[in-house]
């Protein structure tokens, strides 16, 4: 008995408003990232952090990579953005792999071209939601998504000491 190859409902994906159900399970980038980084901050210091990501979001509210895209990953006078770019550096990869698990070759290639694509424009939650719609048979799993995400901020941001944060912020003033 042969398996019937997944039928993928591909779309254009313009753009895209988040599913709440994707939403709920899908943690903001930012918001994760200011709620980390403003711990040892007062409060003016934070406000400046908080922002500086949200004036990077796009339309719908999420955080896209695509913002990041001028940071650099160097040294603390770039500021602590930096340090953001450095948690999201998984990213793409993570959100590939669990788009495109279980296909290959040009159904493989252009799932992941596209959730790349949205990732960087719209964030995690509208690529998210776009590949649910595109592989309903699969079932993706967007709360073990927003876990992998997570168990990635936390590993990539575990080597920074908040006095590195603090140095950042106050290089980034002058």
């Amino acid at each position: 008995m042969s398996e019937r190859p997944e039928e993928l409902r591909l779309f254009e994906p313009g753009t895209l408003t988040v599913a709440p159900y994707v939403a709920e399970d899908i943690p903001d980038a930012g918001t994760f990232f200011v709620d980390w980084a403003v711990r040892d901050l007062n409060p003016d210091q934070a406000l400046e952090v908080e922002s500086a990501v949200n004036g990077r979001r796009c339309q719908n509210g999420w955080f896209p990579l695509e913002s990041l895209d001028s940071i650099g990953q160097r040294g603390f006078w770039r500021g602590p953005l930096t340090y953001l770019a450095r948690m999201t550096s998984d990213d793409a990869e993570i959100m590939q792999d669990w788009a495109a698990s279980g296909l290959t070759g040009e159904s493989r290639s252009r799932i992941e071209a596209t959730v790349n694509h949205l990732l960087y424009q719209q964030g995690h939650a509208a690529a998210a939601t776009w590949a649910v719609a595109v592989r309903p048979q699969t079932y993706l799993d967007a709360a073990a998504l927003g876990d992998r995400l997570a168990e990635a901020w936390e590993y990539n941001l575990g080597a920074i000491r908040p006095k590195d944060v603090v140095k950042s912020v106050r290089r980034w003033n002058r």
